[in-house]
């Protein structure tokens, strides 16, 4: 465990009854036969992970038959530095951030997260050109192929993105795809589990800063700063997963909304209901990136050529999430009182000084307060010790 760790956040620990001591003369409590429906209208007001977690350590009953009942995903949970986990509540903004026990073997000052799919967090300890994904609440861990050792004997790997296809628990239908410079030359790696190494592939179209996702069996990639979208058909060697064709879209030049001079923008792409979105930010000035003038969201249509792009001015009941380790859609309108029609931006790489959300309704903007490191309350994080990453737990 590195220099100051804290092993004491058992949060999201719902294993805790297990661990305590039992007694045979110990009466037994009455909350304990508690019918399994009564529980499940419980959870149902208890929309945040923490709150679930606690239910379910109060004893081995609760946990047993809390299991399995029809309710909505928790909200989405924001991972800072060193572990620390914030959830948002119901009303829209972010509990304290508690520090979560992670397994000795990735926990540490030095780790930073970079990406996440569901319950799994992507960690990285680049002193170390280690890389490995992590499961938040099993604790179960995953060591990928050191990037360092992908071929290239060089400059120092400084990973910046990570993207998953599927869940590592679902065997060989989970790829890997980390996006990322050796030195200053961008490059994009390939895994899947059974691999020895990483498949490494650089082309004059991944470059600059990248957004990156899964569709249909397709990776998407996207400049942040232009911009210019490819598709990447993926295939099979004798080693693993290859890269086995790029694709430029040539979506920028059909953007409803051209750039006035000396404006700038940041893009990113997001999955909403088996649809590829481009969600643009507008600043005034290129100097000035907190400035946001408007956000735009795209529809891509892939089943014409050319490709179709369409303005959305809304997400039905859901809300978008984006930050560092990729975008994700949330069914905000599972929740009684949660506002949907959202989309929260946290800081990354390029937008180090963006904590705001965004009104699809009405094209409000609001501040987001995110807490970087302990005591402090500020937009714009310590670059060494990461960005926030959004996670999202299945139950």
């Amino acid at each position: 465990m590195g220099s100051g760790a804290d092993t004491t956040g058992k949060v999201f620990d719902e294993r805790l009854q297990e661990k305590r001591p039992r007694f045979d003369s110990e009466p037994a409590s009455p909350w304990a036969g508690l019918q399994p429906d009564a529980l499940g209208v419980v959870l149902r007001f208890l929309p945040c992970k923490a709150d679930r977690s606690r239910l379910r350590s109060v004893c081995r009953h609760w946990r047993a038959t809390s299991r399995g009942h029809a309710v909505p995903p928790p909200l989405p949970l924001l991972v800072l530095s060193r572990f620390r986990f914030a959830s948002l509540s119901p009303r829209g903004a972010l509990t304290p951030a508690q520090r979560a026990w992670m397994p000795q073997e990735v926990a540490g000052d030095h780790v930073r997260c970079v990406g996440s799919f569901g319950e799994w967090l992507v960690g990285t300890r680049e002193a170390y050109g280690e890389c490995f994904l992590v499961n938040a609440f099993s604790h179960e861990v995953v060591h990928l192929p050191c990037l360092s050792d992908s071929g290239y004997r060089c400059s120092m790997y400084l990973l910046h993105k990570v993207a998953l296809s599927a869940s590592p628990e679902s065997g060989s239908e989970c790829i890997v795809a980390a996006f990322g410079f050796r030195g200053s030359s961008p490059e994009l790696s390939l895994w899947r589990p059974g691999m020895t190494s990483w498949h490494v592939r650089r082309d004059a179209l991944i470059a600059g800063h990248i957004d990156m996702a899964f569709l249909k069996g397709k990776l998407y990639m996207l400049w942040r700063f232009t911009p210019c979208l490819v598709a990447l058909e993926l295939g099979e060697d004798e080693r693993g997963v290859t890269v086995s064709r790029i694709e430029d879209c040539f979506v920028e030049s059909r953007l409803p909304n051209p750039l006035r001079y000396n404006d700038s923008v940041s893009c990113n792409i997001v999955v909403w209901r088996g649809k590829l979105l481009l969600v643009i930010r507008y600043y005034g000035g290129s100097q000035a990136r907190h400035n946001v003038l408007k956000v735009g969201v795209l529809a891509l249509d892939f089943s014409t050529k050319p490709y179709g792009v369409t303005e959305i001015n809304g997400f039905g009941s859901d809300c978008i999430f984006v930050g560092s380790g990729g975008c994700k859609s949330f069914p905000a309108g599972l929740h009684d009182g949660f506002e949907d029609e959202l989309i929260y931006f946290v800081p990354d790489h390029n937008n180090p000084h963006d904590a705001f959300v965004y009104n699809m309704k009405d094209g409000a903007v609001r501040p987001f307060a995110i807490e970087s490191r302990p005591g402090s309350i500020v937009g714009t994080p310590q670059d060494s010790l990461g960005f926030p990453v959004w996670l999202f737990p299945s139950e």
